[in-house]
């Protein structure tokens, strides 16, 4: 069942928006954001909104601003795993953000251990998986089907990491998902996207490249974050910037 959306301050589509383009390198770790008179207008948005936007995103560590001299995107290791999702519902009873944040900081890992430690048995179990997922997922209960393959690749992926407690706490963030119901009805395009990825993952796992794996995995999760975060806050009421 999905539940309606609910939708977000103006801040927090900022917050989501600057994160976004951090993680797309508009905006790099050291780098200063543009003066705020500057910024608001690219944005068209009120100057009280974006500072509100940048007050979260200091609070979360994103940025820092540093008196008379602007604000600057942190310098610091781990930008990618940072959750616009999480910033965007912290203020709110919903752990979802909490999820994605903790899968990108956890999962990468778990499939850099299984690109070293999977048994052949363990890749023919994920290779069935991911043919699987290839189908047609239409009619009365598809969409619940294509979420249940989604969940068992990723335990899959845990279970081949040879880490017990690696696989209990996947469990965990699966049922965190289930019980928050955030099952949103993905289109079949957003299938076929997740499975390419998924063959990726299958494939760097099976020629025991860890750091590809580790990579292909963080790629994943936050394109699926992303699906979310737009079904949460919607499409932004001002131009999104990027680097293109």
């Amino acid at each position: 069942m999905v539940e309606p959306i609910r939708r977000t301050r103006l801040s927090q589509q900022i917050v989501a928006q600057i994160c976004q383009l951090i993680r797309q390198g508009l905006f790099r770790p050291g780098d200063r954001l543009p003066p705020e008179r500057e910024l608001s207008e690219q944005l068209r948005v009120s100057r009280a909104s974006l500072r509100e936007a940048l007050r979260a995103l200091e609070i979360s560590g994103i940025v820092e601003a540093r008196h008379g001299g602007g604000t600057y995107v942190r310098d610091f290791s781990e930008l990618d795993v940072i959750s616009p999702l999480a910033l965007v519902l912290e203020a709110s009873d919903d752990l979802v953000g909490d999820l994605w944040e903790t899968r990108s900081i956890f999962e990468p890992s778990l499939a850099a251990l299984a690109a070293v430690r999977a048994t052949q048995a363990d890749i023919d179990t994920l290779a069935a998986v991911v043919d699987r997922q290839s189908g047609r997922f239409d009619g009365v209960g598809g969409n619940d089907r294509a979420i249940a393959l989604d969940r068992e690749f990723h335990s899959v992926i845990a279970r081949a990491s040879r880490n017990e407690v690696a696989l209990r706490v996947v469990y965990l963030l699966n049922q965190v998902l289930h019980d928050g119901q955030r099952h949103f009805t993905t289109s079949s395009e957003r299938r076929a996207q997740a499975w390419v990825r998924h063959r990726e993952i299958l494939d760097a796992i099976r020629e025991r490249e860890p750091h590809q794996a580790r990579a292909i995995m963080l790629r994943h999760l936050q394109e699926v974050e992303a699906f979310i975060l737009s079904e949460v806050v919607g499409d932004p009421p001002y131009p999104r910037l990027d680097n293109s």
